[in-house]
């Protein structure tokens, strides 16, 4: 894995923590099992967050994010592009259900040459924690993305 884009990811996380993102239109929504617990992402998103590498000032991005319903209901995907005046990156996320295990899972791609997939897990309704380990050149890598949902007339979505 490219060390930058996994300090990116985290840092980029931690970023979103402090600046929540605004929804500016939702729409309707069909529930669905499993596949509905991601529709509070579903719209389009703005924020800010920071990218950083190590013994480098951190680069603060512009965020737009959208997420629509993908396979027919049965996932989420996400577009991220975050904008500097010295960088773009982008991130495309999938999130679904293994419906034969029950375990939700958010697979992520970005231009920074990282692939991740992260177990997701729901706290109660509007709480989700992803999570994944990993060994990197010999090292034990875990991440966290711990993430929180507001919903009603003008949702947010908070990571940290």
């Amino acid at each position: 894995m490219n060390v930058f884009a996994r300090v990116a990811a985290a840092v980029l996380a931690v970023g979103l923590a402090f600046s929540p993102l605004r929804s500016e239109s939702a729409g309707p929504v069909t529930k669905l099992p499993g596949a509905s617990r991601y529709y509070p992402l579903l719209g389009h998103w703005r924020g800010t967050g920071q990218l950083s590498q190590a013994g480098q000032r951190p680069v603060r991005l512009a965020l737009r994010i959208s997420c629509h319903k993908a396979a027919s209901g049965s996932a989420v995907r996400c577009d991220l592009v975050g904008r500097s005046a010295k960088m773009t990156y982008t991130e495309s996320d999938l999130f679904g259900v293994d419906a034969a295990t029950g375990t939700g899972h958010w697979y992520a791609v970005t231009n920074q040459g990282e692939a991740s997939d992260l177990v997701t897990e729901w706290t109660d309704g509007k709480t989700m924690r992803a999570h994944r380990a990993w060994s990197q050149d010999g090292k034990k890598m875990v991440e966290e993305a711990p993430s929180s949902f507001a919903t009603g007339a003008h949702s947010s979505f908070a990571a940290w």
